[in-house]
């Protein structure tokens, strides 16, 4: 399979060390961003990049793998981190305070206007306080996979490019470099196991390379929220974490509007891709087995949607089914800042990858 020399893609030095080392230093710029908000923007971009750059090295065909899903992810979290998910929260939970406080005033025989007053400004307080928290939570997440599976993506892609160019056992150190010990412990088992399949798909037939990558998609998504567990129970406040999951949490990819608390439809004919309708990679059948509810019937997509995002289960359950059925859809692929209408050249940032086929 012929390929351009993966070292092009790090920087513009010829040397594979130093355009690994500018690309950690371009990520390591990013992740200590002062400003959240244009952190986050660099962080989706970021992504959207290092998507480019693991499909170069991946070959013809593979499909999305996980920078171009977390371009996504990431791309939403800025609503939260902005404030921009719900907006006029905070006025309107002040006014149903501030009315809740004067019907029990006027029931009371307190006095009804400094009593709403008082209320509307405590309720109002209250929430901003709730999402100050959600965004710094959410901020530090974002940049913490960015840090850990951008860095660990550069790595990878430096010692594809080295074994290519005759240091065959180049690959093999990166793995063995990889901390070992299971995610909830500081180590990093299953991002060993991602770039283990990510390293496979590169020589495998169409096939197994789809479902290859989708298993390491779905391993390195399982590390990336074990780790993101904290900040994800923090920034739901817990009595309404539910009603959260089932009333806010839509999000977009590319131009398809979906909601992690409603079941995924199929994009097609059928719920999944014909090259990931019936696994056979070993790798991915594990994936599988790992993050869907066993629960559920197979070959179907009845019954993804999470009931609480802040429960790890609920949310490999959902994202398992998310990553198999949307594994080749364009949308996937999309610029996440499409260029607005009047925007110069120094503003696009055109998509360039060859979409695969179907």
């Amino acid at each position: 399979m012929e390929r351009r020399p993966i070292a092009a893609l790090l920087s513009n030095s010829p040397s594979i060390e130093s355009g690994r080392a500018a690309r950690r230093a371009e990520l390591q710029a990013i992740v200590t961003c002062a400003d959240p908000v244009e952190a986050n923007r660099s962080i989706t971009v970021g992504h959207h990049r290092l998507s480019q750059l693991l499909d170069a090295t991946l070959g013809p065909d593979a499909g999305a793998n996980f920078h171009t899903w977390a371009v996504w992810g990431s791309r939403e979290a800025g609503r939260t981190i902005a404030r921009r998910d719900v907006a006029g929260l905070t006025g309107l939970v002040a006014a149903v305070g501030a009315v809740l406080a004067a019907a029990l005033a006027w029931a009371t025989g307190w006095p009804v206007v400094p009593t709403a007053i008082g209320a509307a400004a405590g309720f109002g307080l209250g929430t901003r306080l709730l999402l100050d928290r959600s965004s710094r939570h959410i901020s530090h997440g974002n940049r913490m996979v960015l840090d850990e599976i951008g860095g660990v993506t550069v790595d990878f892609v430096a010692a594809v490019d080295a074994q290519e160019r005759g240091d065959l056992g180049a690959v093999d150190r990166f793995l063995a470099g990889l901390d070992d010990g299971p995610t909830e412990h500081g180590g990093q088992d299953l991002l060993r196991e991602a770039f283990r399949a990510y390293a496979a798909a590169r020589d495998e037939t169409a096939r197994d390379r789809h479902q290859l990558v989708f298993a390491a998609n779905c391993f390195a998504v399982r590390h990336e929220h074990i780790r993101l567990q904290p900040d994800i129970r923090q920034a739901m406040p817990w009595p309404l974490r539910r009603w959260i999951t089932r009333h806010l949490l839509d999000f977009w990819v590319g131009s398809e509007h979906l909601h992690v608390g409603v079941d995924l439809g199929p994009v097609g004919a059928a719920a999944f891709p014909e090259t990931l309708s019936r696994l056979r990679c070993q790798e991915a059948l594990r994936a599988v087995a790992d993050l869907r509810d066993p629960g559920r019937a197979d070959a179907t997509l009845a019954a993804s949607g999470a009931g609480d995002w802040s429960c790890l289960a609920d949310r490999m359950n959902y994202v398992v089914d998310l990553f198999r059925s949307r594994h080749l859809s364009p949308e996937v692929f999309a610029d996440p800042y499409p260029p607005r209408r009047g925007d110069g050249p120094e503003r696009r940032q055109p998509l360039r990858r060859r979409l695969p086929s179907r």
